[in-house]
């Protein structure tokens, strides 16, 4: 992948999710949470990004009240079908660095996540780079908010 911008301007502002796909390599591709995922990616032009990305087949899990939110199964499902995190982030030629300040995966904070990416017209793509978070290559598509 090449960036069309690789400027810290061309990446500024927020963008929703339009794919999210394991790269299963020789050009196959497969939703990560299923179809029509759901999720913004926020750029600010003083270098911080936030990033929250969800399944739209989740199970329901409710807010916590004083109890529990719901069963373990639901809580579970729930996460396994949802990322978030934020922090600062670098652009260095068409790799961006998201070094992580709060996830809710908590082994991810203080890390630093290296993507590659392209910018075509209002659409943004990027390609996870190792350490990957579910232990594969993702591709995610945004298209400007």
């Amino acid at each position: 992948m090449r960036a069309q911008t690789a400027g810290t301007e061309g990446v500024v502002g927020a963008w929703s999710l339009v794919r999210f796909d394991i790269d299963e390599g020789k050009g196959g591709e497969k939703p990560r949470f299923g179809p029509n995922p759901v999720g913004y990616l926020i750029y600010s032009a003083d270098r911080r990004m936030a990033a929250v990305l969800a399944g739209t087949r989740r199970a329901p899990l409710r807010a916590p009240s004083g109890a529990a939110a719901g069963t373990e199964a639901q809580c579970n499902d729930s996460v396994l079908n949802f990322l978030a995190y934020a922090g600062r982030y670098e652009i260095r030629g068409d790799r961006v660095f998201h070094h992580v300040e709060v996830s809710v995966f908590t082994n991810l904070i203080g890390t630093t996540l290296e993507r590659q990416f392209k910018i075509s017209g209002d659409t943004l793509t990027i390609r996870t780079l190792p350490p990957e978070i579910w232990g594969g290559s993702n591709v995610l598509v945004w298209r400007r908010a």
